[in-house]
Order: structure tokens, then C-alpha cells, then sequence
């Protein structure tokens, strides 16, 4: 036998053997470690032990069974497998059966387009149970949070999650009913958003001085999603103190989790903030549906940069109580989802009047009290009642912004588009008296530190009303102040990566009630709201009769963050001129005070005209960039170039369809550089 039929066999011999390794006993495909994210092995054999259940698993499916793309997902998989070899690492056998398990379960449900309502009758039909629902999510997470793109989008799990689905199963057997709404639907939740000790999840900030932050009791929000039976599955990462820690941050980012990126286009394309690993986590679904909570922005935008349907609610109409706060004059928690089904459900779930919230005054001149009586008659029990596909006729919609047709002229394509939309499924829609932007009408901002001097209150207030001692993350320091976490960062200084000026100006106000701070910051706050609502959207929406002001991606985010006031963001599409690096694109609707369930039926409506979501597809293309680099290194064109090409500018392109790219390209290089390849390929594979 010649030196290179030798090497051929002992190749093929490779993989047959590991192969062989792999038909021994079941052995569990999921394990969890409670106090970290998930345990996976860390040695070769327990490695190969793991992956020869889920190929034991993939062996007994009948791939003819299924639709033609998820069986070659599958297949896949498992020529990730076929191509270990003993030299393989931990790491990569790890990987090769999580790509598996997550392909297997994908036959069963399609995490990445099902929606809660299709979850629950898979539940429903016994095709499904929230206990696989809750692993198929732990695998999605560990292999795209831990592995291939590295989302960094989870923070924490929560160590209950199976014993819940468990028990969520069982209601559902004695009662199936149940298997509604959110029951048994596991959540993520932003981690500034409490939950109790005995879950076993810190609520940090994001914060090395918060790191061992365990409330005694569940925050208002939290205590609603177990009121409906959802599964708090575990908790995101976020920009640091909801972004509020220092100037020239990069979104995304805290120093006790490190930097959260954005799935369709990881360490490129800014994945925005502060709710960011929501953002993430909701786009690359390791959870059925999100949670952020937003100031100004931060449901709206991390929401557009992912792809998702955000909805930033009224503030009031879901509770502070028990999140860590930046700002009580506008801080909100929100859902953040793939459809707008979906964030209805979740919206009706988490909304609720808590008398213990701080609420703020509605009304043009902010001089509505928002008590539980005017709360139960201004807000909707199930915000679903409004999903309809004729939810925009009849609408009036004035355009508060317009994208600049000379700087984005692809973005402002996409709003004319979008524009059309609208039109075509019954909406009016209103330009300024003048026939440009609304925004131009209005006065603006005044300037405003209200964030500020609200953070050095509300932040100081929340530390003293724990029940339980707030530690760093040296679990010996007790934080009791906003001077105790400044003095606990800067003994840190080499892992503060940014700095915290903003702490350190926060700290200086003196929120005494009374005190000169004290009585700017209501100056400013009156100030706030006079602009944002009597002279801004109210001014607009009574002026030309509207029903919400229109734009794309957060144009309206900032008065309406003053106001207080709802928006709605859904996909419209991704952009298309060169250096826009198919960032997606988003429509925002914003409206008065309490017009959730408007804004839902507008939603909706123009999503079930546009379908425009797209999934990322969640894969490392490292390789197939090499590999065109050297193709234009060697002047290489035509077909599998220009294929190789469109694969890797694509957001979309999935793991499999970058591996036939980059093993189609490489063939085409040897080709270039040896003529005679083919032939020689040719006769070597006959003899």
C-alpha cells in the first residue's frame, strides 16, 4: 500500500474507531451544576460517555420522517462527530454533542420560530413536556452561550428549573388546561430584576460589589411570573448598573459577566444595551421570551440591534418594587420577544397594580394619580384580546422621523417601505404641517441630570430596604451605600474596565428631601415631562388626531422615555448597503399613556403583513473567512467564491450551510493552485 493510501485508511480508521467508541450504554445527555451554568465534562472519557447517548439518540430517529432541512441539520451534526479524532479535545467533543442534541431537538420542536402558542399545544397533544422544553433550552444555552459564537448572554440559571417543569407537567396531567398563557414557559429575566434566596440566583447588576446580592422576597414582576406558572429559567446579562455606571462603556458589557455579543453578527455588530444579553438570548432563543427593563432605551434598542418585538410599557403598569433601579421616573421592565404574540402573553402575565411600587403621576400637566382604581380602568387583563390582523385599519399615524435618505439611503428605503405597509393594511399616515418630520415641531429637550440625582436616591433606598446583607464579590464586604460600591470598585481597579464616573458624580448629589439637589431634580423632572408630553407626544397626537407616531429605530425613544409613555418595536428587515453589515431594522410605534393594547393590534398587524424576522445563524465563520482570504490572495472568482462570499456576509447562514461553503471553497483553491488536483483526487479515490 502506497504512503498516501496509508494515510487515507488510517484517516477513515480514525473515525470508524471513535465511532465504535461511541454504541456503548445510555447515559444521561443533560447535567446540571447549580452553582454555574452548566456542568459539562472535563475529561475525554466522560466527554465521550455524554456524546454516545445523544448519538445512540440520533441513531434510533428515522431521519425520512422529518421536513429535508433538519435531517441535513442532524446529519450534520453528526459528521461533526464522524470527524473527531483521539487528538480532539474536550471542548470540541463537548461541542460536537450539544450541535447534535440541539439538531435532535429541533425535530421535536423548532426552538427558533415556535411560538408560546405552539409550545403549549405540543404540551397539549403529549408531544412535548415542559421538562424536555426546559432542557432543550439548557442544551441551546450551554452550546451557544459556552461554545461556538459565545453569546455570553446568561448570566445565571436557576437551579429549580427541571424540578418546576416537573411539577409543571404534572398539573398539566391532572389538569390540561393549564398548559396556557405562560404556564410552564420558561422565562429569562434581566439580572437587576429580584428574585427570592431560595432560588438560588443572585440579582447583581452586573456589579462585582452586588455579586452576591440574594433578596429575601421576590420582586413584584418576579412574583407574576410564578403567578401565572411561567418558569424563571434564569437570568441575563446586561450593561452594567443598566448602563449607568460610566461614560465610554462598550453595550453590553459589566464587570462581573464580562461583554454580551450580538448573534447575527457577534463582535461586529453592537448587540446595544442595557438589556443585552435579553436581547441576545431572546434573538438566539434560549429562552421562549425575554425580559428587560428599559430608561431610556433599553428594551427599545437592544430589541431593534436583535431582531425582536420589544415592548416598553407605561411606566407603572408593571412594576419596580424589588429591581434594582436607575431611575423611578422612567425605569420600566418590558417583554422582549420573537413575535408579538408572544410579548401580549408575557405583557398580560407581568402587568399588575403593586401598591408598593413608587408610581408617578400621569396625565398631560402629570397631574393624574395613578391609583388602583385608575389603574384597573386605564389597563387590560389579557393583552392577546388584541392580536388582529386588521389592527392597523382605520389608523392614524404620524411620522415623527424620517431616516436621512442621503447618509442611509437603504434605511430609508426600508422606512418607505414600511410606510407603504401601513397604507396598504388601512392606516392614514400624517406628515408635519409643513410635510417633514413631526419631531421638527417640537421645542428641545431641556437639559436634565433627573437620572442622576434619581440613581443616588433610588439606588441608596433599595440597599436599605435588603432584608439580607448585600455582598461583593469577595462574599465578605457588605454594601450597604453607593459609596460602599464605589470604594468596593475601586479596590478592584484592575478589573474595572471602564471606570465608574458616573457613580462617582451620582454620589456627590445630596437627595436629602429639601435639599438644593432635592429641588432641581423635581424642577427638572416637571421640566421632563412638560416637554416630553403637554408640548411633545400629546401636543402631536391631539393636534393631528393620531393614534402613534411612527419611525425606525428608536426614533421616538427618548421623549416618549420622558413622557413615561409605551412604544412598540418589530422587525422590518436588515439593511443592505455596504457597512451596514446587515444590521436589522426595525419599525417603533409610540403612543399616549396606557395604549398597550393599541399598540399591540398595530403590531401585530404589521407583522403579519411583513413576516420580515429572520434568525441568525449562530455559527463561527473563522475558517470560511480564511479560506477567502486566500482566495483573494489568489485572485479566485465564480461561482463557489461568489456563493462562499454571500454565505459569509449573510447573518443568516447557519453552521451547515458555512461548512459546505468553506469545504466547496477549499476544494476550489487546491484546484487553483494544482491543475492536475482533480485528476489526481480523481484516480487516487478509484484505485
Amino acid at each position: 500500500m502506497s504512503k498516501s493510501k496509508k494515510r487515507k485508511a488510517a484517516k477513515i480508521m480514525t473515525g470508524s474507531v471513535l465511532s465504535l467508541a461511541l454504541l456503548g450504554s445510555l447515559t444521561p445527555a443533560y447535567a446540571m451544576n447549580p452553582t454555574s451554568l452548566i456542568a459539562d465534562a472535563g475529561t475525554t472519557t466522560k466527554a465521550l460517555q455524554d456524546l454516545k447517548s445523544v448519538v445512540q439518540q440520533a441513531k434510533s430517529v428515522n431521519l425520512k420522517d422529518y421536513p429535508a432541512a433538519y435531517a441535513e441539520d442532524v446529519r450534520y451534526a453528526l459528521s461533526m462527530v464522524g470527524s473527531l479524532t483521539p487528538n480532539s479535545t474536550v471542548y470540541k467533543i463537548n461541542e460536537a454533542r450539544l450541535t447534535l442534541q440541539v439538531a435532535l431537538d429541533s425535530l421535536t420542536m423548532d426552538l427558533e420560530k415556535a411560538t408560546i402558542a405552539d409550545m403549549q399545544a405540543a404540551v397539549k397533544a403529549g408531544k412535548l413536556t415542559y421538562e424536555q422544553l426546559v432542557k432543550m433550552y439548557l442544551t441551546r444555552i450551554d452550546l451557544y452561550n459556552n461554545y461556538t459564537v459565545k453569546l455570553d448572554a446568561v448570566a445565571s440559571l436557576n437551579p429549580k428549573a427541571i424540578e418546576l417543569a416537573k411539577a409543571s407537567d404534572a398539573a398539566v396531567k391532572a389538569d390540561p388546561s393549564k398548559a396556557a398563557g405562560m404556564f410552564g414557559i420558561p422565562v429569562l429575566i434581566k439580572d437587576n430584576i429580584g428574585t427570592a434566596k431560595e432560588d438560588g440566583m443572585p440579582t447583581t447588576a452586573g456589579s462585582i460589589a452586588l455579586a452576591n446580592n440574594y433578596p429575601e422576597d421576590d420582586s413584584f414582576l418576579a412574583g407574576q411570573l410564578k403567578k401565572s406558572g411561567a418558569i424563571i429559567l434564569g437570568k441575563t446579562n446586561l450593561s452594567e448598573f443598566a448602563n449607568f455606571i460610566t461614560s465610554g462603556m462598550r453595550n453590553g458589557y459589566s464587570t462581573l459577566q464580562g461583554q454580551v455579543l450580538n448573534p447575527y453578527k457577534p463582535n461586529v455588530l453592537d448587540v446595544s444595551g442595557s438589556s443585552s444579553g435579553s436581547g441576545s438570548a431572546g434573538a438566539a432563543a434560549l429562552a421562549a421570551i425575554t425580559i428587560g427593563t428599559e430608561t431610556s432605551g433599553s428594551i427599545l434598542s437592544p430589541s431593534q440591534r436583535n431582531s425582536l418585538v420589544g415592548l416598553k410599557p407605561t411606566v407603572g403598569l408593571v412594576s419596580r418594587s424589588g429591581i434594582i433601579p436607575l431611575s423611578h421616573s422612567q425605569d420600566t421592565a418590558g417583554p422582549m420577544g420573537r413575535d408579538v404574540a408572544d410579548v401580549a402573553t408575557l405583557l398580560s402575565a407581568i402587568q399588575g397594580y403593586d401598591p408598593d411600587d413608587i408610581h408617578i403621576n400621569m396625565g398631560v400637566d402629570n397631574d393624574v394619580t395613578v391609583d388602583e382604581t385608575y389603574f384597573k380602568e386605564h389597563t387590560e387583563a389579557d393583552y392577546t384580546d388584541y392580536l388582529k390582523e386588521d389592527g392597523l385599519e382605520g389608523k392614524v399615524l404620524g411620522v415623527y422621523r424620517t431616516p436621512n435618505k442621503e447618509t442611509q439611503p437603504d434605511v430609508y428605503e426600508a422606512f418607505q417601505k414600511a410606510i407603504q405597509v401601513l397604507k396598504d393594511q388601512g392606516a392614514t399616515i400624517v406628515y408635519a404641517a409643513n410635510g417633514g418630520d413631526m419631531a421638527d415641531e417640537l421645542p428641545a429637550a431641556p437639559a436634565s441630570k433627573v437620572l442622576y440625582y434619581d440613581f443616588k436616591e433610588d439606588i441608596e433606598n433599595y440597599l436599605k430596604a435588603q432584608k439580607n446583607p448585600v455582598l461583593a464579590s469577595d462574599n465578605k464586604t457588605v454594601i450597604t451605600s453607593l459609596q460602599d460600591i464605589i470604594d468596593y470598585n475601586k479596590k478592584h481597579l484592575d478589573v474595572l474596565k471602564y471606570g465608574q464616573t458616573i457613580l462617582e458624580e451620582s454620589v456627590t448629589y445630596d437627595m436629602t428631601p429639601g435639599s438644593a439637589n432635592y429641588k432641581t431634580r423635581d424642577e427638572q423632572r416637571a421640566a421632563d415631562v412638560a416637554y416630553a408630553r403637554k408640548n411633545g407626544i400629546n401636543y402631536l397626537l391631539d393636534k393631528y388626531k393620531l393614534d402613534g407616531l411612527v419611525g425606525l429605530n428608536g426614533a421616538t425613544t427618548g421623549i416618549a422615555a420622558k413622557a413615561g409613555y409605551p412604544s412598540i418595536t418589530v422587525p422590518t428587515g436588515y439593511r443592505t448597503a455596504e457597512g451596514g453589515n446587515g444590521e436589522p431594522i426595525n419599525l417603533q410605534i409610540t403612543g399616549s399613556a396606557f395604549t398597550e393594547e393599541k399598540l399591540i393590534e398595530m403590531g401585530y398587524a404589521y407583522e403579519q403583513a411583513t413576516q420580515a424576522r429572520v434568525a441568525p445563524g449562530l455559527t463561527v465563520k473563522d475558517r470560511l473567512k480564511g479560506l477567502l482570504d486566500d482566495a483573494d490572495a489568489a485572485k479566485l472568482s465564480g461561482e463557489v467564491y461568489d456563493n462562499a462570499l454571500a454565505v459569509y456576509t449573510s447573518n443568516f447562514s447557519t453552521a451547515r450551510e458555512v461548512n459546505n461553503a468553506a469545504n466547496l471553497l477549499y476544494v476550489e483553491l487546491y484546484r487553483s493552485w494544482w491543475p492536475d488536483f482533480k485528476k489526481g483526487f480523481e484516480a487516487n479515490t478509484l484505485e
